[in-house]
Order: C-alpha cells, then sequence, then structure tokens
C-alpha cells in the first residue's frame, strides 16, 4: 500500500491531463523528490522487466487482467448503446473480450469503463487500490504508466502494423528533451475540414486545392460571410473547434502554430532547463490569424456557447473542422446530406522540416500499462491485440471511430468511399510520434496553468479584447510566473 500511496501522491501534484480526444486540461508539476519516490517504488514492485522476453504465449496458468479508465468502452458499454443522431445501434464491448477469451481462454479481462468526468482522479484512485494492469487513455497520465520504447523495439513487427504510439515528453523519466512512448492508440482522430458545397458553389468560391495556406482559408472565410445569394439566408464563413472549452480551444493555436512552423519551446532535461518564448513573430502571427478568422465566426462560436458540431441540411457555415470525422460522416448520412460536404485536411504547414504536410493535430483513444502491473507481459499482449485484432478494429468502426491501423481503415473506407483520403492522408503525413500535449508549438503539461491561461486569451482575442501582441505577453508571463515558483 505504501508504494501505492506514494505515486497516487506524486501524480496527485502532477494531475495529467487528456491529449487531443476532446478534453484536456493543466498540469502542475510535481514535488521532484514525491515523484522519484513514486517511481522508485513502481520500480521495486516489478517482477517482470521490459527486456524480459516478449513471447507471452499461451498461459497454464489463471490470469485476471484489469482494465481501468475512460473513452469507447465507456461511451458504448458492454451491451452497446443507441446513437441519438444516427439511429444506430452500435456494439458493446462484450465483442472484444470475447474475442480475447477465444484466443487466450486461461487470461480474463475484466473492464471497468468510468466517464470522462473527472477521469483522472478516478484512475488515481484506482491505481491506489492496486491491482489494475491497464490504463484506458493512460498515456497522458506519465508517472502512472510503463514507457514502452524497450517493447517496441523488441517488437518490431508490430509497430509496422499500426499508424501511430503516443509519445510524451515527461520529466516523469526525466528528460524532458526525449520523447518516450506511454501507450498506444485503439483509436486514431485526426482533424478534418467539412466543406460546405453549396455554400462555396453559391458564392462562387473554388474548393481549396492541397496546398491551401491558413491565408487561403482567411480569404475564403471572408467571401462567404454574409448573406447567401442563392437563400437569402445568413451564412458564416468559418467555425473553430471548441470554442465552448478553455480547456480545448487551444487546439486552435497549436494547429495554426504548426501551420507557420512557429516553434515556441526548445526542450531540456527539466521545464526549468527549457526555453520557451511566446513573443516571436510566428507565435504572434498564429494569434493573429486566430483572431481574424473569429470575425468570420457565428456570436455563439466567438462566445463558446450553444456551439454545434453535427453535420445538417441546415448547416450554415462553409468552413469547419473537428475530430470524430468517420462518425461526422455517418451523421451527415443519415441526414441524407453526405454529399453536400467534402471532407478535407487541414491547411499546409507553411515552412520548417514538415513543409506542405496539413497542419499537425493528432487525437486519440488510448491505452497504457500501469507501472505498478504484476502483468506486464500479458498487459503487452493485450495492448497489441486492441490496436491491431480485425475484430476489434471492426468494433471501433461499427462505432463510428478510426481503427490506428490500415487493415481497420478499410472496414471505413467501405463505408466512407473517397471521402476517406482526407484521414488516409492525415494518417500517412502526421509527423512520427506528433502529440497535442507536448510538443515544440505548444505544451500543456509541463509550464503550469498556461493551457487555461491560453483558453482566455483565446476568448479574449475572438471577442476582440485583446491584441495578438498582448495575447503573447500573457501567455509569456503565465509561463515566467510558473517556472518561477518551481525554482
Amino acid at each position: 500500500m505504501k508504494k501505492h500511496l506514494t505515486l497516487l501522491m506524486g501524480t496527485v501534484m502532477a494531475a495529467g491531463l487528456l491529449s487531443g480526444c476532446g478534453s484536456s486540461g493543466d498540469e502542475t508539476k510535481a514535488v521532484e523528490s514525491t515523484v522519484a519516490a513514486a517511481e522508485q517504488s513502481a520500480q521495486a514492485s516489478q517482477t517482470t522487466q521490459a527486456e524480459s522476453s516478449r513471447e507471452a504465449g499461451t498461459s497454464e496458468e489463471e490470469i485476471t487482467l484489469h482494465v481501468y479508465g475512460p473513452g469507447l468502452f465507456a461511451e458504448q458499454g458492454e451491451k452497446g448503446s443507441l446513437d441519438m443522431i444516427t439511429g444506430e445501434e452500435t456494439p458493446g464491448y462484450d465483442v472484444v473480450v470475447n474475442k480475447w477469451n477465444e484466443l487466450y481462454p486461461n487470461v480474463h479481462v475484466e473492464i471497468e469503463a468510468v466517464p470522462w468526468e473527472n477521469w483522472q482522479s478516478s484512475i488515481q484512485t484506482a491505481v491506489l487500490g492496486g491491482g489494475i494492469d491497464l490504463i484506458l487513455h493512460g498515456a497522458s497520465i506519465c508517472d502512472l504508466v510503463e514507457p514502452l520504447d524497450s517493447y517496441l523495439e523488441a517488437d518490431p513487427e508490430f509497430r509496422k502494423q499500426i499508424y501511430a504510439v503516443e509519445q510524451r515528453r515527461t520529466d516523469a523519466v526525466n528528460d524532458l528533451s526525449v520523447s518516450t512512448t506511454t501507450g498506444i492508440q485503439y483509436v486514431v482522430d485526426p482533424m478534418i475540414v467539412y466543406l460546405d458545397k453549396d455554400i462555396f458553389e453559391h458564392y462562387g468560391v473554388e474548393l481549396p486545392g492541397e496546398d491551401w495556406t491558413w491565408e487561403d482559408m482567411l480569404a475564403m472565410a471572408e467571401k462567404m460571410t454574409g448573406t447567401d445569394p442563392v437563400t437569402g439566408k445568413q451564412t458564416y464563413g468559418v467555425q473553430l473547434v471548441d470554442t465552448n472549452s478553455t480547456a480545448n480551444s487551444f487546439f486552435n493555436y497549436q494547429m495554426m502554430a504548426s501551420g507557420f512552423d512557429a516553434k515556441v519551446i526548445t526542450y531540456g532535461k527539466t521545464p526549468l532547463d527549457s526555453k520557451v518564448d511566446f513573443t516571436g513573430d510566428g507565435t504572434v502571427k498564429a494569434l493573429k490569424m486566430l483572431q481574424d478568422l473569429g470575425q468570420y465566426c457565428s456570436s455563439n462560436v466567438r462566445e463558446g456557447v450553444n456551439v454545434d458540431k453535427t453535420l445538417t441540411a441546415e448547416n450554415d457555415t462553409a468552413i469547419r473542422w473537428d475530430q470524430s470525422a468517420y462518425k461526422h460522416y455517418k451523421e451527415a448520412k443519415a441526414a441524407g446530406v453526405e454529399d453536400k460536404f467534402v471532407f478535407w485536411n487541414m491547411p499546409a504547414i507553411e515552412a520548417g522540416e514538415y513543409k506542405g504536410k496539413p497542419s499537425a493535430f493528432m487525437g486519440s483513444n488510448n491505452v497504457a500499462i500501469c507501472k505498478t502491473s504484476e502483468n506486464k507481459e500479458w498487459a503487452w499482449e493485450f495492448l497489441k491485440f486492441i490496436s491491431t485484432d480485425e475484430t476489434v478494429s471492426k468494433w471501433v468502426s461499427d462505432c463510428g471511430r478510426i481503427p490506428n491501423n490500415p487493415s481497420g481503415m478499410e472496414f471505413v473506407k467501405t463505408e466512407m468511399g473517397d471521402k476517406v483520403q482526407a484521414i488516409n492522408r492525415a494518417m500517412e503525413e502526421i509527423p512520427d510520434g506528433f502529440n497535442n500535449s507536448t510538443n515544440d508549438f505548444f505544451n500543456n503539461v509541463s509550464f503550469g496553468p498556461v493551457t487555461s491561461t491560453m483558453g482566455v486569451v483565446i476568448s479574449d482575442l475572438l471577442n476582440q479584447v485583446t491584441t495578438p501582441e498582448e495575447a503573447a505577453k500573457t501567455l509569456q508571463n503565465s509561463v515566467d510566473e510558473y517556472l518561477k515558483s518551481i525554482q
């Protein structure tokens, strides 16, 4: 119990956050001695090390893997659910458990799926109680999970079967300057643009090419904000994503910053060793783009109130973007308007190593191995199973989500046809290991309250309360004050 208590104390003080799956928050750095004690205790509890044999094979003894956390498992439930928009009945996670039991009858899986509300504290409490082997969406709570790089090195064929891995820059491994694999996705969730062909046609605006830029988007948005010349109804040029969430609205800034190659952070081993500069020209340019686009949003988007993401016949916005592309397709198809929308990629990155690729974003549902698990080898087998097995991939796609493997993408392609091309390109061209939490453009884990500060700044920009230059200084002050507090 002492080792679990020590671990939890360190983690509570460094409350983790969700990366790119629709929820996030700020993380406060733990006291170094507490985190070190947590890691030492966890390491002492390990009975099987990562460098030991990866061939779990079959188990002659009865083993139970305890899986805990939020995400798709909670949304679907064990027996399935009814999508209130599409009217589809979608399968429960018993499909996944049953397939695992067929393969490994002596290794039982018990899943305790919890809602997103207070998910991090729920996980921390569960780990304190002991016995957790795998954490759903645990990759963001780095202090609680097993680094997976050595597992991947020992199993190179597995890495070839999937699109992406969850990597974080985390001082949980005592070095922010390197990226550590902390989990594996079973659902991938790139940001996709949805273009209303009717609005484009009514205003006489051509659809964008693959190499369109944020400046192109801004020009289009301006042209298509006003009274539709055909219908006489009010239309808006653009809809930013998640402006109703202080925790998630930074997604907009991060993508624009990546588009302008506006790197903010040079990582050292610790936050104090790192250099953070929000006052550069690239940052101001990204903040100005965000504010300029806000002029062509509806007032409820600017205010973050009653923001509807559903693709409907009554859509009044020419350009919008969001995750959950396959789910949005299903919604549009249920409404009979799937041909009204073009699914497209984010504007191209304009400079730097990834010039020409879509502005970077990658959400997910992931699974991680709990650091205190006594069944790590079997946990690794389950992690591989959930991200590559055909039955699991079919379950993921039946639930309107995108599997983390090319073979699973075929299920999505069967339904979406050519519209799947934007998803394919996003998956193929995302920088390897990119994550939304700890990248060069933004870090909502290691620098105190900067995420909530960014949420306030974005709201102020959209409502013309501040300028891009003032916003940049506010962000810099937030980071500087935090770093000063931990010296």
